[in-house]
């Protein structure tokens, strides 16, 4: 194991040193610019709230349109900020084009089971600020579209995007996106499709992941009136194979065919649905005020001898804003069945077997029907431009949301009721302010509330972000009420009260970020599998920074997080790091962009939470340290015209350290293995 720390310490040493090497200039791979980047409108979608420290970056980079014809843009089905869109430019960049895994990416980091498509678990605690009732199976989230993921395209010619990537042991990624515009852009329709394939290394593992959204657009010609309507499903069908066995097995390498390794599960399944129909209707109260741009004026006075043409817009009385009316429609369905034939599984032993199921075999099946409606008024009017924010804005409302929840036919119904409210001032051309909040009644999540507060602080290039978010919020049903054949129980837990204060700091290809978070009455699935809260105060401090480096065609990006936290019922490894270094040019008079790269990702030793497939979720334990490992990956882009191609060796050093490499506790990582891709984008 010394080697192993001293190689981890040198690495460690190279991102040192390669950040200051390739210091002298900083990376800009794209063509997006930041003229309109004077005032930075942060999420406040209160229907579904974001709390991604590591993927909330900063939009400033992301706020200037260019007038290309060729040029896409895309903006969030909710705002991005009361009252205000921000337009974010579609990037064709080669630098990110084997980026396929979405819990692999360069500013993510999760555990995974070992294969594309599986239940994953974030390394970073970040605390769930999804507001309303929620059944608590968070760990399928990130292969799952949801009304906040929905993107509505603007683009002016018709505009679609084919990624297909292949990799071994019949490994498959389909992504398909498609957006076009009609009626002079008064009406538009848009879908994406992707497909995540694995059959998996090990015995039973294979994964088959569907997501999907599509929908259509109007908006009338005066922009009084609009409406967006969109359809969205999702189906994960996973088999469960619960990790191996045998631990020795892999760690001595005893078998290089892993479909060999006995595994805890062989007969195991989970399947997982969300489907859901949004709609989203606007109305601005006043007529919009006549457009004269285009109209030619042609009075002439005559004179003796010559004449004057006068250029006066005709007049037009003013028009009184009055504000926007929107009204916001959720019907979803969500469900969640696992069943497996065999009792016999070790993975099963300790587990008591509660009367009244079937004890034959494992079947437990859970749905959720849920409806949404909510009215909103603002002080929208049709002039409102995020880069250029007028002074006050304001927006209140209220919420209904109905849930149907079942869980083996058995039916119980909630139903809630929200208020919500918020306010965004812009204090100058460098200093806002915005403050939201929402309290709910009901059944279950009775006096539910949130506070979130923000500020934005902008000097030239350097833009500073901070705040505070406070919430006080009843536990997730599956922590309160349950009933299967092997898990059973009925809690009364009391709320949980969360206070966070973050700042974060923006310059250039410079992003730090810093947050602390105290939790009270936290709850979690604890070594029995068993829910329990905690009645501590727990803190946690989580500091991240990301640096992009440029020097000629070197360069190189960096991110580490560090993480800290005052209780054992969480469990995060302290260090986390990413690197990615590479050599880039445009070649053969522009016609060939080439990147060569090495990525490197490391984090230190833990007791991660083992995964129980038959709760869905993830809990802490005690038995087994997973990390104090780098995994090392080669690349090369190429981008073509409008095709991108990569070609990818992961985790070439897998065996060089030894097999000590785990996705999670009892499920070993990926073995190495070569991935080829290819992106094509098409405007016509």
């Amino acid at each position: 194991m010394a080697y192993k720390r001293y190689s981890i310490h040198f690495l460690m040493m190279m991102f040192l040193f390669g950040s200051q090497f390739l210091e002298a200039q900083s990376l800009n791979d794209s063509t997006i610019d930041a003229n309109y980047g004077d005032m930075v409108l942060d999420t406040n979608t209160l229907v579904l709230d974001t709390n991604h420290i590591c993927t909330d970056s900063v939009q400033i980079q992301n706020s200037f349109l260019r007038k290309d014809s060729l040029d896409v843009y895309a903006y969030s089905f909710f705002k991005d900020s009361i009252n205000y869109i921000n337009y974010k430019y579609i990037d064709t960049a080669n630098h990110t084009s084997g980026e396929f895994n979405p819990v692999k990416t360069f500013k993510v980091a999760y555990n995974d089971l070992g294969v594309i498509g599986s239940a994953q678990e974030n390394q970073l605690f970040l605390t769930t600020e999804k507001s309303g009732f929620n059944i608590g199976f968070n760990n399928f989230s990130v292969y799952i579209v949801e009304p906040q993921d929905l993107l509505i395209y603007q683009t002016r010619t018709p505009y679609s995007k084919l990624f297909y990537m292949m990799g071994a042991v019949q490994e498959h990624v389909l992504k398909l996106t498609h957006a076009q515009s009609f009626l002079d852009n008064q009406l538009n329709a848009s879908f994406d499709f992707q497909l995540f394939n694995h059959l998996g290394a090990y015995s039973h593992q294979h994964t088959d992941v569907k997501r999907f959204y599509g929908g259509l657009g109007y908006r009338t010609k005066d922009l009084r009136y609009q409406v967006q309507a969109q359809y969205y499903y999702n189906q994960q069908k996973l088999n469960e194979n619960g990790g191996i066995k045998k631990l020795n097995d892999f760690e001595e390498n005893k078998e290089s065919n892993r479909q060999v390794f006995e595994t805890n599960l062989s007969t195991a399944e989970n399947l997982v649905k969300k489907t859901g129909v949004i709609v989203q209707q606007t109305f601005n109260i006043s007529k919009a005020e006549p457009d004269y741009s285009k109209i030619p004026d042609t009075n002439v006075l005559q004179f003796e001898g010559y004449s004057v043409t006068h250029f006066k817009k005709p007049y037009f009385d003013p028009v009184t804003h009055l504000g926007q009316i929107k009204y916001n429609f959720n019907y979803e369905v969500e469900s969640f069945r696992y069943t497996d034939k065999d009792q016999s599984s070790k993975l099963y032993d300790g587990l008591p077997v509660y009367p009244g199921f079937d004890v034959s075999h494992f079947f437990d099946s859970i749905a959720n029907r849920k409806y949404i409606n909510e009215i909103t008024y603002s002080n929208s009017d049709y002039k409102d431009w995020f880069a250029d924010p007028k002074f006050l804005n304001f927006f209140f409302g209220g919420r209904h949301e109905y849930n149907e929840y079942y869980q083996d036919s058995v039916k119980q119904a909630f139903s809630h009721y929200a208020a919500l409210g918020g306010v965004f001032i812009s204090l100058s051309k460098n200093l806002s302010v915005l403050a939201d909040a929402q309290y709910y009644i009901g059944d279950y999540i009775n006096n539910d509330f949130s506070i979130n507060g923000k500020f934005y602080f902008k000097i030239k290039a350097h833009l500073f972000t901070g705040g505070i978010n406070i919430s006080h919020r009843t536990p997730d049903w599956i922590y309160h009420s349950f009933s299967s054949l092997r898990f059973t129980w009925q809690n009364d837990f009391g709320k949980t009260d969360i206070q966070k204060l973050f700042i974060k700091y923006h310059f250039k290809q410079f992003d730090f970020e810093a947050q602390v978070q105290n939790i009270r009455n936290y709850v979690f699935f604890n070594q029995q599998i068993l829910p329990e809260q905690s009645g501590d105060n727990i803190q946690h401090i989580i500091v991240r920074a990301q640096k992009d480096f440029r020097l000629g065609p070197l360069g190189t990006d960096i991110g580490l997080v560090y993480q800290n936290v005052s209780h054992s019922s969480i469990r995060v490894p302290d260090i986390t790091a990413k690197m990615k270094v590479y050599y880039q040019n445009i070649i053969f008079k522009g016609a060939l962009d080439l990147e060569i790269g090495l990525e490197a990702c490391y984090f230190t030793a833990y007791y991660a939470n083992r995964y129980m497939p038959a709760m869905r979720s993830f809990h802490i334990q005690d038995e087994q340290i997973i990390g104090d490992y780098p995994y090392l990956d080669v690349y090369l882009n190429a981008k073509i015209g409008s095709a991108r191609l990569f070609v990818r060796y992961d985790h070439f050093n897998a065996g060089m350290m030894g097999y000590t490499y785990y996705a999670s506790p009892n499920y070993p990582a990926q073995d190495a293995a070569f991935r080829f891709g290819v992106t094509w984008i098409l405007f016509n």
